[in-house]
């Protein structure tokens, strides 16, 4: 009784509104889209219209790769600070695994405008400071700015896993368009298939030849002007006498291949993300 329907109605679930005791409790559906949209069009503008403001809130993620969570606090401590004095706008941290670690820019503004104003003024700010870590906003993610820089150099990729076991290609291919650059990859677990099928020479498959090895094999077997490599040790034991979370990279783009060599924290699943995400990161910087 004294309730009002939401509109829209997406769905045939009905939402409305029910003051009770000079509050107000708002029904909305339970399926996720329909949720949304209600909230995004009938809750939030009447939450507004009750409480008399017509301030807007908006944030900006930066993406960033190559820095703990706490490093990252660290450098950027003294902005945190000043913020804390002002109130507005507001910086925090999310670490996201593979998606990398986000620093969330929250402003809050009268207008649509002033929001984004403030926002733009302290991505600058925040990129002053950590700049050369990040590597997309919002929604973009490692492997679609690595496929968007290739596309522009016009560059072909090709893979060879060994530690990730495919996960780096599925992540590249889950992105639309990736066709335009990704020729393929090579899932070569086995020691014998690093070996035979990409002519890593015979040795410990842990080290930077292996690692080579696999980015200039796969390059020249599936045709690509660059090729990139990856092996290690995900856990529980040790392999080459080489502790958990040892992770190799090769990068091989024409006549030239360079290796690097990470520690990963983390348990199986958390080695073998942070590998993927550190792979394309460091072809992203590579690639300028």
């Amino acid at each position: 009784e004294g309730a009002t329907v939401l509109d829209p109605q997406p769905g045939t679930a009905a939402g409305f509104a029910c003051p009770v005791d000079g509050k107000v409790v708002y029904a909305v559906p339970g399926v996720p889209y329909e949720m949304q949209e209600m909230v995004e069009a009938a809750v939030v503008p009447d939450l507004r219209a009750r409480a008399g403001e017509s301030s807007v809130i908006r944030s900006r993620v930066l993406r960033t790769w190559g820095e703990s969570e706490s490093g990252l606090a660290e450098r950027l401590a003294q902005r945190i600070a000043e913020l804390d004095d002002v109130g507005n706008p507001t910086l925090a941290f999310l670490a996201s695994g593979i998606e990398g670690l986000k620093v969330r820019i929250t402003a809050k503004a009268a207008d649509e405008a002033t929001a984004e104003k403030m926002l733009r003024d302290e991505e600058a700010v925040v990129r002053e400071r950590i700049g050369e870590l990040v590597f997309g906003v919002d929604d973009e993610t490692m492997e679609s700015v690595v496929i968007d820089r290739l596309r522009e150099l016009d560059m072909t990729l090709a893979l060879a896993e060994s530690v990730t076991g495919g996960l780096v290609g599925a992540r590249l291919t889950a992105v639309p368009g990736a066709s335009d650059v990704y020729r393929g990859g090579v899932v070569a677990y086995a020691s014998e298939v690093k070996f035979d099928l990409l002519g890593v020479p015979e040795g410990p498959v842990v080290s930077e030849a292996a690692a080579a090895g696999m980015a200039e094999g796969v390059r020249r077997l599936l045709g690509a002007d660059v090729g990139l490599g990856v092996t290690g040790v995900a856990g529980p034991a040790t392999q080459d006498d080489r502790p958990v979370g040892t992770v190799i990279f090769g990068i091989a783009i024409g006549d030239e291949t360079e290796t690097a060599e990470v520690r990963l924290p983390g348990d199986r699943d958390r080695v073998r993300q942070f590998s993927a995400i550190s792979l394309l990161d460091l072809l992203r910087r590579r690639l300028g």
